[in-house]
Formats: C-alpha cells, structure tokens, sequence
C-alpha cells in the first residue's frame, strides 16, 4: 500500500510539474477578470513600508476594482479601480480586462514610478525591465490560505535588476525582488503580490509594498 501510494504521489507531483503554466501565461495571457460576473466588485488590502525618511512615507490603502460591462454583450467587461487613503479617494483606469488582472499594473506602475525617483533613472527603462523579467520568471507550485480556505496554486518570482548592467546606478535597489500568488480558486485570479528590497547586508528590508485580496462583493440581486 505504502509502495502505491508513494507511486501515485511521485506520478501526482510529475504531473503537476509537467502542467505548471509559463510565466507569460499567469501574467499577460490568462483572462482572469472574464470570469468574474460583471458588477462584482474584488477588494485588495495594498501596505507600502520603508525604514528610513529618505525613501519616503510607508502609508496603508484599500483598492476596490468593479469589474462591469455592458449588458448588451457581457464579453466587453472592463475594471475601474478606486483607491482610499484615510480620507482621501483617487481612481485608476478604466482598463480592459481580456487578459491578467490590471490590478497587477496598478501596483507594477507605482513601484516603476518609486525606482525612478529614488534612482534618477528613467521610467522606461526600469518599465521595460520589469516587463521583460515577468515573461521569464521563476514559477512554482503553492499553497496559501484564502477565506478560511487552503488554495493551490502557483508564485511567480523574479528579481529583474540582479544582473542588470546598470544595477550600480541602482544601489540597493539592484536587489528588488517580486513574488506573485495565483490561483484560479480566487476571484480575479491573484491572490497576493509582494515587492521587497533588502539592505545591501542582507540583514533587514528597507522597503517592503504588498497587494493581498481580501474579498469579493458579488453583484447586487436585481
């Protein structure tokens, strides 16, 4: 019994390794939001913390994204975000949702924007690397808990800047690394995303932003 159990496990874990989803997929190809019910709205917790004035405030917000569509053809869903910060309220979008969950962009673009400005480098260059590196990423199995729940799915890891030529210019900042959680068992398909730069040391973070979904509200009953 030992013996076939051990075998099924083995052939389990083979399979599932051989099935695992390539980085482009989890990130740019699967239609995630398609498969929310329009006027569904999903609520992310978003934590940004530094350890020093100069790399500036950590702050805390919710972001809520209702997904809508027409209702003449419920195919043409789109995402609008509204972001809280105590008491003031911004938006982002509307962006289209055909592929990924825009908010993964919503947070991508902040962290560009804060690279810039702590490095004095170009926008486009930090964008462009980031985007290239989420299309190779390192992906693998995981397990995380979500309403009560234990999921599987899959962490999407990458550190994009580690052997960039121009990392000197990016101090610290060199070190970024990324990890996103997903899973198909969750509304809008990721769960949680996390960006850490550790100190040159290594014995601490001097920067840690976090996106972690805390529920959906289902469309209101007509």
């Amino acid at each position: 019994m030992l013996r076939i159990a051990g075998a099924l496990a083995a052939l389990f874990f083979t399979t599932a390794a051989f099935a695992a989803p390539t980085a482009t997929e989890l990130f740019f190809d699967t239609p995630y939001l398609m498969r929310v019910a329009p006027g569904t709205t999903l609520n992310y917790a978003y934590r940004h913390a530094t350890s020093k004035a100069d790399l500036g405030e950590g702050f805390d917000e919710t972001m809520a994204m209702q997904v809508t569509a027409p209702p003449e053809d419920t195919s043409k869903r789109v995402a609008d975000v509204v972001i809280r910060r105590g008491d003031k309220e911004g938006e982002a979008g509307p962006f289209p949702t055909m592929n990924g969950n825009p908010i993964a962009l919503v947070l991508l673009e902040r962290d560009v924007k804060e690279m810039a400005q702590l490095s004095k480098g170009s926008p486009f260059y930090i964008r462009n690397r980031v985007r290239d590196h989420l299309a190779d990423g390192t992906v693998e199995p995981a397990r995380f808990t979500y309403d009560g729940r234990e999921i599987e799915g899959w962490k999407l890891s990458m550190q994009p800047f580690a052997g960039d030529p121009n990392k000197d210019k990016l101090q610290e900042l060199a070190g970024r690394h990324y990890e996103f959680l997903f899973s198909d068992q969750v509304p809008g398909g990721i769960y949680a995303i996390r960006v850490v730069t550790p100190a040159k040391d290594g014995t601490s973070n001097i920067i840690e932003t976090s996106l972690t979904l805390t529920g959906a509200a289902a469309p209101a009953a007509k």
